[in-house]
């Protein structure tokens, strides 16, 4: 439904693959219900003097009336308001983010009024994406340094810094050299390099053993809750044991041998990736751009009871949420893969594993 729109708007105002998350909370502001939906989003117009401007904007054509960066500062520029979300959130330039913000707002009121009338529900494809808006709009501040100024001014001290740690890291070194006893071979039976090791415990992968013990756990301790991976994906580590569940919103990272992976998890009935989700996706992100024919595999999972349609949906409202999350921590929508949500065994929604969204590379 927007992605003319997403690809225009990141081509004419430079905004790039941060078009699509910036769609995603327009729709998550416009649509918001505490604030009276899309309703009371156009009321805001209308109370600043813009009525006939939002009036030629529904049911869309080429009667919909332009509208000033101004005019959106006006209605939308206070603190916390969209622009400020959108400047703070997608690290954009708030000139930027104001013309991108006048190109689409007549088009996507147009889209969401068809026949000149606001609908009582929204259709599902804008629901998704306002899910996904919603999580991007709770994500951490992105911070933005002035050239010349916040870092810039430390730099000088910095540099010093690591000239003394790097000199005390090389006497140590040197002290270690002439005192340290002669390597001591291990023994035969000790456990190959190579093996996966995971937060949670190993799953079977080409580079390492079929399981692998969770740290801290008894040889004999049993499985955790078993889990149907997507047949496509690359790899997929076992689930963690019940007891290292995240009992809410929360982000594991781990690796299996030098390939990063991740689980999200989310609050019951929520779409929200936790705010550590930037910093616990960096590794991530950072071996994706090294590797640039590899792709993040983004798989939802779905909790085995009650309404079979509603958890499918919101297992992908969650994998968009998360997708769109690695695209605003700068890897390229192109570059993602969503799965289709598997199945888990479990006690419903107070199973962590039904919760969650793996992210995995496929080579």
């Amino acid at each position: 439904m927007f992605d003319v729109l997403i690809r225009e708007a990141g081509a004419r105002f430079g905004l790039g693959e941060k078009a699509l998350p910036l769609v995603q909370m327009l729709l998550a502001y416009a649509t918001n219900k505490a604030n009276g939906g899309l309703m009371g989003f156009l009321e805001k117009f209308k109370a600043a003097g813009f009525g006939p401007i939002i009036q030629s904007w529904l049911g869309g054509g080429p009667a919909a009336q332009p509208v000033s960066n101004s005019q959106l500062e006006t209605v939308l520029g206070s603190s916390g308001g969209l622009l400020s979300l959108l400047t703070s959130r997608l690290g954009v330039e708030r000139d930027s983010a104001t013309s991108a913000l006048g190109y689409l707002l007549p088009a996507v009121v147009g889209k969401l009024t068809p026949g000149g009338s606001i609908p009582s529900s929204l259709p599902p494809e804008v629901a998704s994406m306002a899910a996904a808006g919603e999580s991007l709009m709770a994500a951490p501040v992105v911070e933005q340094v002035a050239p010349g100024g916040g870092f810039m001014k430390w730099l000088p001290w910095i540099v010093v810094a690591v000239a003394v740690l790097l000199g005390l890291g090389y006497c140590a070194k040197q002290k270690t050299a002439e005192t340290a006893p002669a390597a001591v071979p291990a023994p035969a039976s000790a456990p190959a390099s190579d093996a996966v090791r995971a937060d949670w415990g190993g799953g079977a992968t080409a580079s390492g053993p079929a399981s692998a013990a969770v740290p801290g756990a008894p040889a004999s301790a049993p499985a955790a809750a078993s889990m149907e991976a997507p047949a496509s994906a690359a790899s997929t580590a076992a689930p963690m044991a019940a007891t290292d569940e995240p009992t809410g919103a929360a982000v594991v990272a781990s690796q299996s041998g030098d390939v990063p992976m991740l689980k999200v998890y989310f609050d019951s009935g929520k779409t929200a990736v936790a705010a550590e989700f930037a910093d616990k996706a960096k590794a991530l992100v950072d071996y994706l751009k090294a590797h640039a024919d590899a792709k993040a595999v983004i798989s939802g999972f779905n909790d085995p009871t009650g309404d079979p349609a509603k958890n499918a949906e919101l297992s992908k409202n969650r994998a968009q949420a998360v997708q769109a999350a690695l695209v605003a921590a700068g890897l390229g929508q192109e570059r993602t893969v969503l799965e289709k949500p598997a199945e888990t065994s479990g006690t419903g929604a107070s199973n962590a594993a039904s919760r969650r969204v793996e992210v995995t590379v496929r080579p």
